[in-house]
């Protein structure tokens, strides 16, 4: 098995994971993503997370030169930038992050977390394929 497969399974499964308790409880895992970014060191905590998977992801895209493992590597590449602004400007990040999953309602969040765990499954799936 390829590292980009392997890659794809994880981050398929990673999705997947996380998102399903929106499907059940989705203020309670809200509240709990919210806390979770409640202070610059947690923040700064899920960057660095953040960035073990766009490394990760870099590092597989870069290993093939097919269209997908192009696609890996330049998401892999938003990702790491994405942290680097987490770790860099953690306030900002966190407002940011607060006002967006504090505007969705119910409804939505559970709709969000059902298509995020059929993406997820999906990618993951597409990955035991490769």
């Amino acid at each position: 098995m390829s590292p980009l497969a392997l890659v794809l399974i994880v981050i398929g499964l990673l999705i997947a994971t996380t998102r399903a308790p929106f499907i059940f409880a989705p203020e309670r895992t809200r509240s709990l993503y919210l806390s979770m970014m409640g202070t610059d060191g947690r923040m700064r905590s899920l960057g660095i997370l953040i960035i073990v998977i766009g490394a990760a992801m870099v590092w597989a895209g870069s290993m093939e030169t097919s269209l997908l493992a192009t696609i890996v590597y330049d998401f892999g590449l938003l990702i790491l930038a994405i942290a680097a602004f987490m770790i860099a400007l953690p306030a900002p990040t966190r407002r940011l992050a607060t006002s967006a999953w504090g505007g969705f309602s119910t409804g939505v969040l559970r709709a969000l977390g059902l298509s995020a765990v059929v993406a997820g499954l999906a990618l993951s799936a597409y990955g035991l394929s490769l």
